[in-house]
Protein backbone atom coordinates (compact mmCIF):
# COMPACT_ATOMS: atom_id res chain seq x y z
CA UNK A 1 0.00 0.00 0.00
CA UNK A 2 3.11 2.35 -0.66
CA UNK A 3 0.88 3.84 -3.13
CA UNK A 4 -1.75 5.14 -1.02
CA UNK A 5 0.93 6.30 1.74
CA UNK A 6 2.72 8.56 -1.32
CA UNK A 7 -0.55 10.41 -1.62
CA UNK A 8 -1.66 10.40 1.40
CA UNK A 9 1.42 13.31 2.55
CA UNK A 10 3.96 14.88 0.22
CA UNK A 11 7.92 14.50 0.46
CA UNK A 12 8.03 17.80 2.87
CA UNK A 13 5.58 15.66 5.45
CA UNK A 14 2.79 18.46 4.72
CA UNK A 15 -0.44 17.23 3.24
CA UNK A 16 -1.49 16.63 -0.22
CA UNK A 17 -3.96 17.98 -1.74
CA UNK A 18 -6.51 16.00 -3.38
CA UNK A 19 -7.90 18.71 -5.69
CA UNK A 20 -6.28 16.93 -8.55
CA UNK A 21 -7.71 13.56 -8.62
CA UNK A 22 -11.40 14.50 -7.41
CA UNK A 23 -11.29 17.45 -10.76
CA UNK A 24 -10.24 14.43 -13.33
CA UNK A 25 -12.57 11.98 -11.34
CA UNK A 26 -15.34 14.90 -12.49
CA UNK A 27 -14.44 15.57 -15.91
CA UNK A 28 -15.82 12.29 -17.18
CA UNK A 29 -18.69 12.70 -15.56
CA UNK A 30 -19.12 16.62 -16.73
CA UNK A 31 -18.39 15.45 -20.03
CA UNK A 32 -20.82 12.46 -20.28
CA UNK A 33 -23.93 14.20 -19.15
CA UNK A 34 -24.35 16.28 -21.64
CA UNK A 35 -23.51 13.30 -24.32
CA UNK A 36 -26.08 11.00 -22.60
CA UNK A 37 -28.42 14.16 -23.18
CA UNK A 38 -28.00 14.19 -26.72
CA UNK A 39 -28.14 10.63 -27.18
CA UNK A 40 -31.28 9.94 -25.11
CA UNK A 41 -32.99 13.47 -25.59
CA UNK A 42 -35.91 11.73 -27.54
CA UNK A 43 -37.18 9.53 -24.64
CA UNK A 44 -36.12 12.10 -22.00
CA UNK A 45 -38.81 15.00 -21.45
CA UNK A 46 -37.46 18.69 -21.89
CA UNK A 47 -37.50 18.85 -17.49
CA UNK A 48 -34.85 15.79 -17.57
CA UNK A 49 -32.77 17.20 -19.94
CA UNK A 50 -32.56 20.53 -18.50
CA UNK A 51 -31.67 18.85 -15.36
CA UNK A 52 -28.96 17.01 -17.23
CA UNK A 53 -27.20 20.17 -18.43
CA UNK A 54 -27.50 22.00 -15.22
CA UNK A 55 -25.81 18.90 -13.69
CA UNK A 56 -23.04 18.88 -16.00
CA UNK A 57 -22.58 23.18 -15.56
CA UNK A 58 -22.74 22.82 -12.08
CA UNK A 59 -19.91 20.12 -12.05
CA UNK A 60 -17.85 22.00 -14.34
CA UNK A 61 -18.01 24.74 -11.97
CA UNK A 62 -16.85 22.90 -9.47
CA UNK A 63 -14.20 21.78 -10.96
CA UNK A 64 -13.01 25.16 -12.10
CA UNK A 65 -13.63 26.11 -8.35
CA UNK A 66 -11.57 23.29 -7.23
CA UNK A 67 -8.75 24.32 -9.88
CA UNK A 68 -9.14 28.00 -8.49
CA UNK A 69 -8.80 26.96 -4.54
CA UNK A 70 -5.62 24.62 -5.48
CA UNK A 71 -3.85 27.61 -7.18
CA UNK A 72 -4.54 30.34 -4.49
CA UNK A 73 -2.76 27.68 -1.78
CA UNK A 74 -0.37 27.20 -4.05
CA UNK A 75 0.68 30.66 -4.43
CA UNK A 76 0.31 31.17 -0.56
CA UNK A 77 2.46 28.39 0.08
CA UNK A 78 5.16 29.71 -2.50
CA UNK A 79 5.04 33.31 -0.67
CA UNK A 80 5.13 31.74 2.94
CA UNK A 81 8.28 29.78 1.29
CA UNK A 82 9.87 33.00 0.20
CA UNK A 83 9.19 34.91 2.88
CA UNK A 84 10.59 32.28 4.96
CA UNK A 85 14.03 32.14 3.25
CA UNK A 86 13.96 36.28 3.62
CA UNK A 87 13.45 35.97 7.79
CA UNK A 88 16.13 33.03 7.37
CA UNK A 89 18.55 34.82 5.19
CA UNK A 90 17.90 38.22 7.34
CA UNK A 91 19.11 36.30 10.94
CA UNK A 92 22.13 34.61 9.14
CA UNK A 93 24.51 37.65 9.97
CA UNK A 94 23.08 37.36 13.31
CA UNK A 95 24.35 33.48 13.91
CA UNK A 96 28.09 34.48 13.07
CA UNK A 97 28.20 37.47 14.90
CA UNK A 98 27.09 35.45 18.35
CA UNK A 99 30.90 33.48 17.75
Amino acid sequence: MTILKKTASSDEGGPRSTTAPTTAALLPLAVMLPAVTVMFDDRFGAVASAALVAVSLVLVAAGGALLARTTAQADAAAARARRDADVLDALEPLAGARR
